[in-house]
């Protein structure tokens, strides 16, 4: 059986972000790594970290939450409400090819017309449409390695690596998983993608097929 595709790979991990497992994930997670887990407990975590802030166990995605975010004595964290306009430097790189994360497949509790878009979730969806692109020819290959090594650049930084190192130690060993397939896929698109081009930000690319983030 052939490798899955870099933008495969990064759709999915988008979607364990998004929607909160179910038995062929953890079907998956068993053949992938032995780790056989329940799925009551996996999917309450996925509520109780990523989606619910009074959960006392909540972890924010957003980027511009998690770049704000600063260790207090005693080694607590502490992170910025969210702002529903928090994510707006993204709305140019997402209209530009037609991504709208709202038409994502999305757990209703992640859902919202004021949810920030820089979403970690979103984001990962966002970038496995290009990638898909790239990987289909659809888009001139010089033009959109820049404009997927731009985007890298600006706006994938260390709060995504600081993101999943807190579901490491979130008390879930499912959420242990994800963050680790998290930060596996993005260093693979940061190989792949490593040098930023100047004038990339201003170029544009053809819509993607899809805006979908597939298991």
């Amino acid at each position: 059986m052939s490798e899955p595709s870099l933008s495969r790979l990064l759709a999915a991990a988008a979607a364990l972000l998004l929607r909160p497992p179910d038995a062929s994930v953890l079907t998956a997670l068993a053949e992938s790594s032995g780790i056989n887990l329940d799925l009551g407990p996996a999917r309450q975590d996925f509520y109780d970290v990523l989606c619910v802030p009074q959960s006392g166990r909540y972890i924010p995605s957003y980027a511009h939450v998690l770049a704000q975010g600063r260790v207090r004595d005693g080694g607590w964290w502490h992170f910025p409400p969210p702002r529903f306009d928090g994510g707006d430097a993204l709305a140019p790189w997402y209209e530009a090819v037609g991504f709208e994360p709202m038409r994502l497949n999305v757990d209703p509790m992640l859902k919202g017309p004021h949810r920030p878009l820089d979403q970690a979730g979103f984001m990962l969806a966002y970038l496995a449409g290009l990638v898909a692109s790239r990987e289909t020819d659809k888009t001139d290959g010089a033009t959109a390695d820049a404009i997927i090594a731009a985007f890298l650049a600006e706006h994938v930084g260390a709060w995504l690596e600081r993101f999943c190192e807190l579901l490491g130690g979130s008390g879930s060993r499912y959420l242990q998983a994800v963050g680790e397939a998290v930060e596996e896929v993005a260093q693979a698109v940061r190989s792949c993608y490593p040098a930023a081009i100047p004038e990339a930000a201003s170029l544009t690319v053809p819509c993607v097929s899809s805006s979908r983030s597939d298991r």
